[in-house]
């Protein structure tokens, strides 16, 4: 089963942005939630679908769902 946990290269790719975009976020606490685990930071995937969702409405461009 995989893990639900993304690591910021994987949570980008996820959001179809770039790495740099996924640490702006974080180092300015405008992003999605995120965790530590061993002292990687890891994002739950919930998490980034919260924000996602959350994000797409702000903006004007979230689908309804």
């Amino acid at each position: 089963r995989p893990s639900p946990f993304l690591t910021t290269k994987e949570a980008a790719a996820y959001l179809r942005i770039t790495v740099r975009t996924m640490e702006n976020w974080r180092w300015s606490n405008n992003g999605p939630k995120y965790r530590k685990h061993g002292g990687t930071v890891v994002y739950h995937v919930d998490d980034l679908n919260d924000y996602s969702t959350v994000w797409n409405r702000a903006r004007g461009s979230g689908n309804g769902t």
